[in-house]
């Protein structure tokens, strides 16, 4: 059942150039400004022939994947996982890439493969199709990974040197180790026979659907995938290839079976994924409020003349600049966000610009930003990280991670941080100066802390208790820290283990660190199938992805939880009978909330005694609390200091290190409310390996200026402190 009425229903087409109530025609929230900053950059360890796919499956594993499907006989054709916490330690898993390490039977021998045919010469291409697994997600009914295949077959349809394509959906019951390729989802709007001259008669043809970039949007119920499509000159012609750009959607409940997939037509989501018509997608600008190239601009297989003549006629689109967009939703901005690849037909460096909506469901997409003097070749395969869990790219926070694997601004595979700010992003959803009881939609059940312990449980009916009672408290990035209004403590999950990110793991209640990416919450706001809001919201946990859900089940009170939009049906499966309904949440206040601490020292100014290369001062109190971003200096003794510009009164202090698993450090906090006169308030002489939750350090004292005397390194090569939070309230 879909969690609202209107779920599966097919938007209706506007009229071009006219706006419906919901979407109107306009720049995102006018008079407002949006600048990219390009901070430090990472390596990236996972260059391969597409862009990596990461998911977290049921049991808190993170994986990555990759695919190669070269064409030459001895290439290597492989569908690749690596594993690990996160996107810094992650590594080969060599089961589960033995038993991918050659996709040949099983793309030849899949729906797609079984209808092509090979090159008449096999010199080049020595296979009939060739497929790459791009995007896959963990199905919360059974647990089961099912992806998307893009597929390269046919080659040569017109002895030229390309093929088709095609998008197909694959599905492993054993966790990545054998797959099925079950059925098409996406196929061309003609033609895919070899030497079909009567589809394509004149100078071009039309290589169908693939290169796919697949978006989960929990918050509709809905897959989006965006895939790109060309226009191929045959013999005779130039050789030249026009790329497209296209967009389709599919009810998740559907799990992308063949049918459920819709394609972006002219404005609406009207023609079927297996063989529909598909509009070429355009951002809106003064010069095109739709959002799609018209009608008299589209590809047409009976539009006489080469590429390079029907682009100088207006008959073929122009490239457009959202080509192989990957899409994310940004929860500082409340807004989805793409940062596309296009290439540039000259060859020149260029800038990676960004693109913005307020729905998915759409598909307007407004220019906002761009990289600036940090520019890339034409380059393949990127994808969008969130430096909190660097895990998942599906919801990030104000910086985030941009992956790039070819053509990247230093020429070599990396990552680079990006800071999306807005002098307007946006705001709370609940009024942080109130304290307010968390309840389903489905029954009402509230969510409560368990008196005495660091438990939390759900109740049928409120009984007004102050432990019924949750505070909202923005960490400035989009994630708020959720605190008990009985206790004070922080709602979250354990952030040192993995085990904690698996399916069913019951949230607890511990003392508050806002740095903490395993107390920090995203508001997701649930929408129509047309993008409008339903009044109810999720929380996803920003370390394991889960969302928070309440049942009546005595087995699972409260939990965290895979996302979905329907009812579980499977009472054996690791999903159960959970509803998208109790995954909904509503929030009723009721109380004011004290005056939270916040963190006083994000951004200010900081000093130190010395730094290494570029890993200056500043890069402890940026909000990035990973091995990208921190403050290096010589060998111990070494001191940081930061300037809060203004007298607070302190609770806690909490610094991160760097984290490689081995590292420890031993160092002490000094405050002063001069710069002259000194005082240690805190110290750490355990030599306790660090890691990323970072050692919290209760406090109580008034300061305008704290030290850190970093005193021992485990390593001998260097202090570090990748993160620095000050706890503090104004002092009167």
């Amino acid at each position: 059942m879909a969690l609202a009425a209107t779920a599966l229903t097919v938007v209706g087409a506007a009229l071009p150039g006219t706006a419906s109530a919901a979407h109107p025609l306009h720049p995102l929230h006018p008079s407002t400004a949006y600048t990219l900053t390009v901070g430090s950059m990472g390596p990236n360890n996972f260059a391969s022939d597409s862009p990596s796919s990461p998911f977290i499956d049921k049991d808190g594993t993170f994986y990555t994947q990759q695919s190669e499907a070269n064409y030459a006989p001895t290439d290597p054709r492989n569908w690749a996982f690596d594993t690990g916490t996160t996107f810094d330690d992650a590594q080969p898993d060599a089961a589960l890439n033995a038993a991918n390490s050659d996709t040949t039977a099983r793309c030849n021998n899949s729906p797609t493969g079984l209808e092509a045919t090979n090159e008449p010469s096999r010199s080049y291409y020595s296979q009939r199709n060739f497929c790459d697994l791009i995007g896959t997600w963990v199905d919360p009914d059974t647990g089961n990974w099912t992806g998307l295949v893009h597929n390269e077959f046919t080659p040569q349809p017109f002895g030229d040197g390309m093929h088709y394509d095609s998008i197909d959906y694959a599905t492993s019951t054993d966790q990545g180790h054998t797959w099925t390729i079950v059925g098409h989802a996406l196929t061309s709007p003609y033609s895919t026979t070899r030497g079909d001259t009567t589809a394509f008669p004149n100078q071009t043809y039309y290589y169908g659907d693939g290169d796919q970039r697949l978006f989960v949007d929990t918050a509709s119920g809905y897959f989006y995938v965006y895939y790109g499509s060309s226009v191929i000159d045959k013999p005779g012609c130039q050789g030249a290839i026009q790329r497209l750009e296209h967009v389709a959607r599919a009810p998740i409940s559907g799990k992308m079976a063949t049918g459920t997939w819709q394609k972006w037509y002219r404005g609406s989501w009207s023609q079927a994924g297996v063989g529909g018509q598909e509009s070429t997608i355009v951002p809106v600008d003064a010069s095109n409020k739709t959002g799609y190239v018209p009608a008299a601009h589209e590809y047409k297989p009976s539009t006489p003349g080469c590429v390079s003549d029907q682009l100088a006629a207006g008959t073929m689109p122009e490239q457009t600049p959202l080509l192989y967009m990957n899409v994310a939703y940004d929860a500082y901005l409340g807004l989805y966000i793409a940062g596309p690849n296009p290439l540039n037909p000259n060859g020149s460096a260029h800038a990676e610009k960004f693109f913005a909506t307020d729905s998915l469901a759409s598909n307007k997409w407004h220019e906002i930003a761009d990289t600036g003097s940090t520019v890339y070749e034409d380059y393949w395969y990127h994808w969008f990280v969130d430096s909190g869990n660097r895990t998942s790219g599906t919801i990030l926070g104000k910086t985030f991670r941009s992956y790039c694997d070819y053509g990247c601004p230093s020429g070599d595979a990396e990552y680079r941080n990006l800071t999306l700010d807005s002098t307007k992003p946006a705001a709370p959803p609940v009024d942080i100066s109130k304290t307010y009881r968390i309840s389903n939609i489905s029954s009402g059940r509230t969510l409560t802390q368990v008196s005495g312990t660091s438990q939390t449980t759900s109740l049928a009916a409120p009984t007004r208790s102050a432990q019924e009672a949750w505070a909202f408290v923005p960490n400035g990035d989009g994630s708020y820290l959720i605190t008990n209004s009985g206790t004070g403590q922080a709602l979250g999950v354990d952030s040192t283990t993995t085990s904690t990110r698996a399916w069913g793991t019951r949230p607890t209640v511990t003392t508050a660190n806002p740095v903490d990416v395993g107390q920090q919450w995203f508001f997701l706001k649930n929408t129509d199938s047309s993008g409008n809001p339903i009044g109810s919201y999720r929380l996803v946990n920003r370390y394991s992805g889960l969302v928070l859900s309440l049942s009546s089940d005595t087995t699972r009170l409260a939990e965290t939880t895979a996302p979905r939009n329907w009812s579980g049906t499977n009472v054996s499966s690791p999903g159960g009978q959970r509803t998208g309904l109790e995954q909904s949440l509503r929030f009723t206040p009721v109380g004011t909330a004290p005056t939270p601490p916040q963190n006083v020292a994000l951004g200010k100014p900081a000093t130190a005694q010395s730094t290494q290369g570029t890993h200056s001062a500043s890069l402890a109190v940026d909000s990035i609390p990973d091995n990208s971003s921190y403050w290096s200096a010589d060998p111990a003794p070494e001191w940081w200091q930061v300037d809060l510009q203004a007298d607070y009164n302190l609770s806690s202090i909490v610094v991160t290190n760097y984290v490689d698993g081995t590292r420890s450090y031993q160092y002490n906090v000094q405050a002063s409310t001069d710069g002259v006169t000194w005082t240690t308030i805190a110290t750490k002489g355990s030599t306790s390996v660090a890691t990323s939750a970072g050692d919290v350090l209760s406090v109580s004292t008034t300061a305008r200026y704290l030290r850190v005397n970093m005193t021992h390194d485990s390593a001998n090569t260097g202090v570090h402190i990748a993160n620095f939070a000050a706890m503090g309230t104004p002092a009167p």
